[in-house]
């Protein structure tokens, strides 16, 4: 009995003129479409905001990109910290030279040009590499080496200024108090590194919060590493800076 209810069923289908079919598959598909409806109207009034994997996985976008941008305007607030702190190395640079008689103008392009291989580090901003105990030596001596570089240009050029004021003493002489600057400055852009480094774990911790309640492993895997490496340099920096 079963297979000749089967057979007809089959058979009706099969001779159902086409404009009924049309009726039949249009009607299934208004009731879809009201389902559709129904069901966006239901989420919006009970405010549910993750259905399925689709909604999820946009959640998750949103959030991590709300993360990453907090972190962007922390780095941007550091690097405007560090060129501060690079300003003002000015003053230390000026004072080497007021004993020597130095010609003001000789002074103010030491200033500027003794100090641009510090700007040129903030610009490049791979301090969190740089300052971690395997690359902290060879990235001081990249400094000072081009620090002395710079020098020995401005000295070549000042045996030829006329100012009635004494030529520029041989790097030799000077080296020790110009060096003094630069740990100085290390020093301080470390303190700037480690508070960034601070604000930043407040961050992630903030957003793992999230990730937690929504259960994206993911995510949750990538702030944790984030939070792990963060917490690290924190650890070799206040050990740098005392």
């Amino acid at each position: 009995m079963g297979g000749n209810m089967h057979g007809e069923i089959k058979a009706d289908l099969t001779t159902m003129p086409f404009e009924n079919m049309l009726l039949l598959f249009g009607g299934i598909a208004v009731l879809l479409i009201l389902f559709a409806i129904v069901l966006v109207v239901l989420v919006r009034k009970l405010g549910v905001k993750n259905i399925g994997p689709i909604k999820l996985e946009q959640h998750g976008n949103s959030t991590m990109f709300n993360m990453n941008n907090e972190k962007s305007e922390i780095e941007k607030i550091c690097r405007r910290q560090m060129r501060h702190i690079t300003n003002g190395l000015k003053t230390h640079i000026n004072n080497i030279f007021i004993e020597m008689s130095i010609c003001p103008v000789a002074r103010v392009a030491i200033s500027s040009a003794i100090r641009f291989p510090m700007y040129e580090s903030i610009a490049n901003n791979h301090f969190t590499t740089e300052l971690m105990p395997e690359n902290y030596d060879p990235y001081r001596s990249r400094i000072i080496e081009m620090m002395r570089d710079e020098y020995i240009a401005l000295f070549a050029v000042s045996m030829d200024m006329q100012c009635n004021r004494e030529t520029l003493p041989p790097w030799d002489n000077v080296s020790e108090q110009f060096i003094g600057c630069i740990d100085l400055w290390l020093k301080r852009i470390s303190r700037e590194v480690m508070l960034c480094c601070e604000k930043k774990l407040t961050v992630y911790y903030r957003y793992l919060n999230d990730f937690e309640d929504t259960k994206d492993m993911y995510r949750i895997g990538i702030v944790k590493k984030c939070i792990e490496k963060n917490e690290m340099y924190i650890t070799v920096l206040k050990r740098r800076i005392g």
